[in-house]
């Protein structure tokens, strides 16, 4: 099972998620091909999450919050009852926003980055998960590092951006959690 927290993480220290979720959706399709494990919660193209990557029992660490941002069409009803889909998932705070395009939207990137920015200022948590794996996020790993934090990369080594994996402290393929049948992942749990 792999690892998916750095290991020199200090007793009583806390951590929140941060999930390009838009992203992790979209990388997902390609990995996945049309086959969904029945913990794996999936909307095409808006998120997919498993249970068991709601980790909460480390033995050095706390999970403080998970936050999830993603963009889908349709009315305030639709994008409230993905909201309450993400938290049926385990999610603490889902971020939807509504898309207007067909292109990616860059309110995604831009609300994770200034949210993740503005916990590791306050020093809300010690480490920081992120799962994403687009390039445009190593500044933020930069600076969230350069504020004394550590920082964990959760995603799907196809396709992640080689930059990216290398300024992170910790790399976990999420492709365990989400492309392996329950029988394979509770042991590790």
């Amino acid at each position: 099972m792999p690892n998916y927290l750095p290991g020199s993480v200090p007793k009583n220290s806390r951590y929140m998620i941060f999930v390009d979720g838009e992203n992790l959706a979209i990388r997902y399709k390609n990995v996945a091909k049309g086959k969904d494990e029945p913990h794996v919660k999936h909307l095409e193209d808006v998120y997919v999450w498993s249970q068991y990557l709601n980790r909460h029992n480390h033995v050095n660490c706390t999970l403080v919050r998970s936050y999830y941002y993603t963009c889908a069409k349709g009315d305030h009803d639709r994008i409230e009852a993905i909201k309450d889909q993400l938290i049926d998932c385990g999610i603490t705070d889902p971020r939807v926003f509504k898309k207007s395009t067909n292109n990616r939207s860059k309110r995604v990137d831009i609300t994770l980055a200034t949210e993740m920015l503005s916990h590791a200022h306050n020093n809300n948590f010690e480490v920081v998960v992120l799962v994403a794996g687009d390039e445009d996020y190593v500044p933020l790993i930069q600076e969230v590092k350069r504020s004394g934090k550590q920082v964990a990369l959760w995603f799907f080594e196809d396709g992640l951006s080689h930059h990216l994996k290398r300024e992170s402290d910790l790399f976990m393929d999420i492709k365990f959690y989400l492309c392996n049948e329950e029988q394979k992942i509770r042991p590790y749990l």
